[in-house]
């Protein structure tokens, strides 16, 4: 067998090396293309699973009930925190019970202006399964001439692909004469002077001066309902 010369040793070292390099090339893309398949795959599971724990898990509520109830107590004695939690979860039970039906189902407690609103807007794609998970008192203004309680409700509803939706909803509640709650509001006036008396929880006549009792028989229209 003749020998190989020199410049054939070279040659065939050459294409050793540039086969190894263009091996060690295309073993470097294979392995970065197999990282960025397990990276996607990562990606769509996160994505996945925060899915499932948008449609399963309760929107978080802010409760400030410790810090309002003596204030609200101060006002209304008779306020029973319980009572007008359940009152809150039926109401926004049936802002979708509404969006499911198509038309404003509030019979009374509800302000004209908001009934008015409800009847052009509601939620749509509420196909039913509505819940209302839990229900927490936000906001307590006694400012003002009025008197409003702001409560937030966990609420949760499937939409016609059978999807699980959660929601937070923002509910408004002016104090008002029960007796006036299924039309309006209608303002007392003071026994005195005579004077109309602007809020529900005031003690004293701003006209006259004279000191007023805690109005007994108060209930709670619902002035706004919305989707936070």
């Amino acid at each position: 067998m003749e020998s190989v010369g020199l410049g054939g040793i070279g040659m065939i070292l050459l294409v050793l090396l540039v086969g190894g390099g263009v091996f060690a090339v295309v073993r470097a893309v294979v392995r970065s293309v197999t990282k960025v398949g397990r990276l996607a795959s990562t990606v769509t599971d996160i994505i996945k699973k925060a899915d499932y724990e948008a449609e399963t898990t309760p929107k978080s509520l802010s409760s400030a009930e410790p810090l309002l109830l003596d204030r609200i107590k101060r006002d209304f004695p008779e306020y029973n925190p319980e009572l007008i939690r359940q009152r809150v979860a039926k109401d926004a039970k049936t802002f979708y019970e509404s969006a499911q039906a198509g038309k404003c189902l509030y019979v009374d407690g509800i302000s004209d202006q908001l009934r008015e609103r409800l009847e052009s807007f509601l939620p749509p794609d509420v196909a039913g399964h509505i819940q209302v998970h839990k229900v927490a008192l936000a906001a307590y203004d006694d400012v003002s001439e009025d008197r409003v309680l702001t409560f937030q409700a966990a609420a949760a509803f499937k939409d016609a692909s059978g999807v699980t939706r959660q929601r937070r909803l923002i509910l408004k509640y002016l104090a008002a004469w029960s007796t006036d709650t299924e039309t309006g509001v209608r303002k007392a006036n003071c026994p005195n002077c005579g004077a109309p008396i602007p809020a529900v929880g005031a003690k004293v006549c701003r006209y006259c001066g004279t000191a007023l009792k805690v109005w007994a028989g108060i209930g709670w229209l619902l002035t706004d309902l919305r989707e936070d």
